[in-house]
């Protein structure tokens, strides 16, 4: 049973990678400014934040799935000042008491 956890979390892992290898990069960047202007559109505070900030990082898209144990997985487009500075992942896994599929993004500056 120790054994079959690691594995089930690499199983996971590889395609929660595979899922979000596929966007291009025009794609994510165009992707990554709309979700960043409606979240400013809908949220005053978010507004502000962002004026103040120098950059901003945006994930439009990240899936997350799981049943007992889990996995999630996105890619974003870091903005500093605006134009496209980088582009990054964020990957992560979890176990317990979970069973489901959601999808969402988030923003930080």
């Amino acid at each position: 049973m120790k054994l079959i956890r690691p594995i089930i979390v690499i199983l996971m892992l590889t395609a929660v990678t595979v899922l979000t290898t596929g966007t291009a990069s025009a794609d994510l960047i165009s992707d990554s400014r709309r979700a960043l202007q409606q979240l400013v559109a809908q949220n005053p505070a978010a507004a502000r934040c962002k004026s103040r900030a120098f950059a901003v990082l945006v994930f439009p898209d990240v899936m997350k799935a799981g049943f007992i144990i889990g996995a999630q997985g996105g890619q974003g487009i870091f903005f500093n000042h605006g134009r496209p500075n980088g582009r990054y992942r964020t990957v992560a896994a979890s176990y317990g008491l979970q069973a489901g599929v959601q999808r969402y993004g988030y923003a930080c500056s």
